[in-house]
């Protein structure tokens, strides 16, 4: 669903905007199309390393899944399937593309902005989030009776 999502949305961004348009023009959230042709905050790589290291993370993620998840864990199951959703969406992007779309901005305070992002960058932090909340082994439910 991760990966669907992002590519439907940077299809829907490319067909509907044209690159440095915004939408709308002020706010604190706004969409514009953009692109980047480096890694994680548009920090500059060769493409062959901004290609190899999302294989890289997703198999990481994969020995720390069968490290730390349970793998009957609803929590653990859906924060790994966000995680490779989003890696491979980016990774879509750079192989067939040589860059990523992004089209989500957002202004924090003044004239300063967030680093513009997409759908598989959010569904990456989230991932990573509830994926540390549940190692934490912090309850994200209530009312749920333990086993003894």
């Amino acid at each position: 669903m991760a990966l669907a999502a992002d590519q439907l949305t940077k299809l829907w961004i490319k067909s509907s905007l044209q690159p440095g348009d915004f939408v709308p023009d002020h706010g604190p959230l706004r969409l514009t199309y953009s692109t980047n042709d480096g890694i994680i905050f548009g920090i500059g790589a060769p493409l062959p390393v901004a290609i190899a290291m999302p294989v890289a993370l997703v198999g990481l993620a994969l020995l720390v899944y069968f490290w730390y998840g349970p793998i009957g864990s609803r929590l653990v199951n859906v924060s790994l399937g966000l995680f490779i959703g989003g890696t491979v969406g980016n990774w879509v992007d750079r192989v067939t593309r040589g860059e990523v779309t992004d089209f989500i901005d957002v202004m924090l305070w003044g004239d300063f902005h967030w680093f513009t992002f997409n759908v598989a960058d959010a569904c990456i932090i989230m991932a990573i989030v509830l994926f540390a909340l549940q190692i934490s082994g912090l309850r994200l439910t209530r009312g749920v009776k333990q086993r003894q």
